[in-house]
């Protein structure tokens, strides 16, 4: 996996938020709180259980070795994380990167994760020099298909049949916002 070119990218701060630097263990309780809400709903992925030791590592590795950049999301003046934006499996070949993001359920609904993934997408482009940020969602997952589409993402496809959950193969769509269509 190719590692991202910098990481001196952070803080990036607005009134209502902060995008930070995240501690591996607050990675592993963010973690946590998604597998509360059932992590199979937001992934289409083999899920695999790990202990939290096994999740430090991995978080550890993946910060250390830049293949996966994660910005933690706090309110201002706050030192615990709320949420969560990640870019991973970067291709410099065609400047994209993949997107992931998840909100504390208590903060959800008030606008905050479109301002952090404006701010973020807007800091990958600029900073990384990136083409396209994409995203895949289950097509039962209207709220982050609202967030995608309100932010200026294009669904690109479908990929049929692909999302289990609650024992039904959902589709999955694909969305992907161009720098060009940040600037417009």
């Amino acid at each position: 996996m190719e590692p991202f070119p910098a990481l001196e990218y952070l803080p990036l701060r607005s009134d209502a938020l902060r995008l930070d630097r995240i501690c591996p263990a607050d990675l592993v309780r963010l973690r946590r709180m998604e597998e509360e809400e059932d992590f199979q709903r937001v992934t289409c992925r083999p899920v695999r259980t790990r202990t939290d030791e096994e999740l430090l590592e991995q978080y550890q590795t993946a910060l250390s070795q830049r293949t996966l950049l994660i910005a933690g999301l706090y309110l201002p003046e706050q030192d615990e994380p709320i949420g969560k934006l990640t870019a991973g499996d970067y291709n410099p070949r065609n400047g994209s990167a993949e997107l992931g993001y998840y909100l504390a359920p208590a903060y959800r609904g008030n606008g905050c994760m479109a301002k952090a993934l404006n701010a973020f997408c807007a800091c990958l482009f600029q900073t990384f020099g990136l083409n396209k940020v994409y995203a895949q969602t289950g097509a039962f997952n209207q709220s982050s298909v609202r967030l995608l589409e309100r932010t200026g993402f294009q669904r690109d496809g479908v990929l049929r049949q692909h999302h289990p959950w609650n024992g039904v193969l959902w589709d999955d769509y694909l969305y992907s916002l161009l720098a060009k269509d940040l600037t417009a």
